[in-house]
């Protein structure tokens, strides 16, 4: 799967105005996918480990997590190769798409790590009271939205600020 998307988008595309950053498209390929590697072992510290959790959750909980690894092993990293490879699709180099792409891959877990602990306490509390209304945690939420936003304008901001595309 890597090398058909390193050998692909060198073969078939060509960059309209030269390199995005300096750094050519399948420098971009090899940044992206390292990037989804990075994001799926950053995943695996988001993973609560079973002594995190009160005794009266540690069993039920130890259950669910046996059952739900295959989908961070296979269907993440699946769901990333298949959102990579419809870039392969595009007529169009993917030099900015893959920028983006790795900027927001990069920007997920710096979003959530810090706050982890918080939303962690919040889902235990919201277990061990079922019949509790459910509420959001409202630092965690806005942590978690600001970071995305502020990389989401500064990636824009920086490919506004470049040829890339521009012919003249």
């Amino acid at each position: 799967m890597v090398a058909a998307l390193l050998v692909r988008p060198l073969a078939t595309q060509d960059e309209p105005s030269g390199p995005l950053f300096s750094i050519s498209q399948s420098r971009w390929w090899i940044i992206a996918i390292a990037v989804s590697v990075l994001f799926v072992l950053s995943l695996r510290a988001l993973i609560v480990k079973p002594e995190e959790y009160p005794d009266d959750l540690r069993r039920e909980m130890e259950e669910r997590q046996g059952q739900g690894k295959w989908v961070l092993y296979l269907v993440v990293p699946a769901a990333l190769a298949l959102l990579l490879g419809t870039n392969l699709l595009r007529p169009e180099p993917a030099s900015a798409i893959l920028f983006l792409y790795s900027a927001v891959m990069a920007a997920i877990p710096v979003a959530i790590l810090p706050v982890r602990g918080r939303m962690l306490r919040s889902y235990i509390a919201q277990r061990q009271n079922p019949d509790a209304k459910v509420q959001a945690d409202r630092l965690a939420t806005a942590w978690i939205c600001a970071v995305l936003i502020v990389v989401v304008v500064a990636a824009v901001l920086a490919l506004m600020s470049t040829p890339y595309g521009h012919t003249r």
